[in-house]
């Protein structure tokens, strides 16, 4: 799909996407809310949210494909909310069943279910009007050669990355998978949640695609793993035999592997490593907590000695002022499906150093119309970089470390991001310029703001993996990152594993 969504708030499909086998065409979607509205009673708001995705995937260990499957599902969501007072209640009712006699039955059930209770963090009486809405922006995220790829050219693909391999005498694991999903909402009875044509919570229909490719390569000893994976909306940005390539080199440098002593080292962190690692800062801009958990947000100076208030850390310098983290809904290479609750347009969240912005949750926090630039969630963004090559960093390193990437990543610590997580497929001693031997894995404990401020390089931004772990939620959600170079990084143990 190419271009950009019309002014009617409708995107221009393919005609792969109208395939009846795979996911919901748009007149199949708008005739199932149709339906659904039509057994509605009125009295009150029911949206219907129509979605339905298609997956294929193939898996293989040790050389030999173990697994090869294409799946599909459709969903369809009843909320009813009624209003009582000054509040709304959501309640929710699913079915994957879409003759007229289970339509009927979701709907009743909503409108029973609705009148249980309320649930008061959807009170209307604690927010202002509703805002004009932006318009929306966003970049093409559906593409044909992910929908086509059939399972044959995903065993072709698998076939050849494993021929490679055996050539090299060595051992091959990976996962391909490919996805198409389409999603459609509409509502509202309510007047105080509907604006023109467009009520609060409708979504156009919206198609998209995503694709991942993930290579372990292990040598038949077991000393020795080599890494690649790279996820985009469009399978031909992923090039397989550069990730096979790059795997298996990585599998021969870090053959027999000596041990280190654990202790603070300058690192110099693949893009997949910094993306590992900042995982927990991302989502930390998503939502704001303190309304809820005063002093637990990173993004909290804590109480004011005087007044006893919390103070917030907007317009605080937070990071080395190289850095920004942003999201643009019309780059090509962050292109992610646009709805109300995610962003109409650009949000910086860190510029130049100074965290400029974060999420709200609507349901603790009255500002929540100051936020609607920002995102929910941890969707996709970009780091800003520098020019400097991973070569070149290594050649300026006296003593450290290079790390492919980090797995296992966790949050210790609320406040300080202080997290956890293991080194793995690729570690490396630098010494005078040089990478001199491969090492045994550690594992880290270290804050990313930490590594963030203690930045002595930065590469060229590029796009990294990036899983998406539900066939339909979310969408696609992919990070641009750089490498980076940083001085203290905090390794605490050795990790026997390869």
């Amino acid at each position: 799909m190419s271009g950009q969504r019309k002014a009617s708030g409708l995107w221009p499909v393919s005609a792969a996407a109208t395939d009846p086998y795979r996911i919901l065409s748009r007149e199949e979607c708008e005739s199932i809310l149709e339906r659904a509205h039509g057994f509605a009673r009125g009295g009150g708001e029911t949206r219907v949210v129509v979605t339905s995705w298609w997956q294929g995937e193939l898996r293989w260990g040790r050389n030999r494909v173990s697994l090869s499957s294409d799946r599909r599902d459709i969903s369809l969501n009843v909320e009813r909310r009624v209003v009582d007072g000054r509040s709304i209640g959501a309640l929710r009712i699913t079915t994957n069943q879409l003759d007229d006699v289970s339509i009927e039955a979701a709907v009743r059930a909503a409108e029973r279910k609705s009148l249980l209770g309320i649930d008061p963090g959807w009170g209307l009486g604690d927010y202002p009007a509703l805002p004009e809405f932006p318009p929306f922006h966003s970049a093409p995220v559906w593409s044909d050669a992910t929908f086509n790829l059939t399972p044959e050219a995903r065993a072709e693909v698998a076939r050849s990355i494993i021929a490679a391999v055996e050539a090299e005498g060595l051992l091959s694991a990976g996962y391909l998978e490919v996805r198409g999903a389409s999603a459609m909402s509409r509502g509202t009875e309510l007047p105080e949640l509907r604006q023109g044509e467009l009520a609060f919570w409708d979504l156009p229909y919206s198609v998209w695609t995503h694709a991942q490719l993930s290579i372990t390569v292990r040598d038949s000893t077991g000393t020795g793993s080599g890494w690649a994976a790279l996820a985009s909306y469009d399978w031909n940005r992923i090039d397989s035999e550069a990730l096979t390539e790059r795997a298996i080199q990585k599998c021969v440098a870090s053959r027999n592997p000596v041990a280190l002593e654990p202790g603070r080292y300058t690192v110099i962190l693949e893009p997949q490593a910094v993306a590992d690692l900042i995982e927990p800062l991302i989502r930390s801009l998503g939502a704001r907590e303190e309304a809820e958990r005063p002093g637990q947000s990173p993004w909290y100076l804590g109480p004011d000695e005087h007044l006893g208030l919390h103070r917030s850390k907007l317009g605080t310098k937070v990071v080395d002022s190289r850095i920004s983290i942003s999201h643009d809904p019309s780059d090509p290479l962050l292109g992610i499906v646009a709805s109300p609750v995610e962003t109409p347009g650009p949000v910086t969240w860190i510029d130049r150093g100074v965290l400029t912005n974060l999420g709200y949750r609507f349901e603790t926090d009255v500002k929540w119309l100051e936020g609607w630039h920002t995102l929910r969630g941890p969707l996709a963004y970009r780091m800003s970089g520098g020019d400097t090559t991973i070569e070149e960093m290594i050649a300026s390193t006296r003593r450290g470390l290079l790390v492919t990437r980090f797995s296992n990543v966790r949050r210790l610590d609320e406040r300080s991001l202080l997290c956890t997580g293991l080194t793995r497929d690729g570690l490396w001693l630098i010494e005078n310029g040089q990478i001199t031997k491969a090492v045994k894995n550690f594992r880290f404990t270290e804050s990313p703001l930490f590594v963030l401020n203690s930045v002595d390089q930065l590469g060229e931004p590029v796009p990294v993996f990036r899983p998406v772990l539900h066939p339909f939620l979310g969408g696609p959600a992919p990070a641009i990152v750089p490498a980076l170079k940083a001085r203290d990084f905090s390794f605490t143990s050795l990790v026997d594993a390869v």
